[in-house]
């Protein structure tokens, strides 16, 4: 992990597979960039970041984070618009 929480194994993983994380682990990643749970609205997860306003998670097929969305999260995390 990086100095400053986030998992840069991880990421790495998430720019080069996005298609390839697994949901918790998209989760993690959420939490390690600021984000925190809002709610849970049926398969989603609603979180929320002070600065960068809200993301939507959904767990896709064989338990793996949507790639869409794992994209978005790698945008964010290179400090690109979000939500």
């Amino acid at each position: 992990m990086s100095p400053m929480g986030i998992d840069t194994k991880l990421l790495d993983r998430a720019r080069t597979s996005p298609h390839a994380i697994g949901f918790e682990e998209a989760l993690r990643l959420c939490r390690q960039l600021g984000y925190q749970k809002v709610r849970h609205v049926r398969g989603h997860r609603i979180l929320h970041h002070p600065g960068r306003g809200p993301l939507s998670m959904q767990e896709g097929p064989q338990g793996r984070a949507k790639a869409y969305q794992v994209r978005r999260l790698v945008q964010v995390a290179r400090g690109g618009p979000g939500g």
